[in-house]
């Protein structure tokens, strides 16, 4: 009889702690379950906030904003003065001071 009984206290422990490991592991699913749903709707603002970084960036929406809110315009091409300078004469001189056969104002 003592048998019967002792292996009932070790039936219903056993039990119980199959029912405990079971909940577990469910609580364990549900919770990787919903980082995995966290975890794509951050992959999909990260790919949101690409394309928005790729969209601003662009040189059509920058001068657009420069001209908007700062007033800037392009030069005008009857106005710009394109310099090119002589290999030579860059590998000898520095670009701290301008060469001596510079006009004032070049070095700017």
């Amino acid at each position: 009889m003592r048998l019967n009984l002792l292996l009932l206290v070790v039936l219903v422990c056993c039990a119980l702690s199959v029912v405990t490991s079971q909940h577990q592991a469910r609580k364990a699913f549900i919770d990787l379950q919903s980082e995995k749903d966290r975890e794509a709707k951050l992959d999909q603002e990260w790919r949101e906030l690409q394309i928005e970084s790729q969209t601003l960036g662009t040189h059509k929406r920058i001068e657009q904003r420069a001209s908007r809110e700062l007033s800037m315009t392009l030069p005008d091409p009857k106005r710009t003065v394109m310099v090119t300078l002589d290999r030579s004469a860059k590998s000898s001189t520095s670009w701290a001071a301008p060469p001596a056969s510079a006009p004032a104002g070049a070095a700017k």
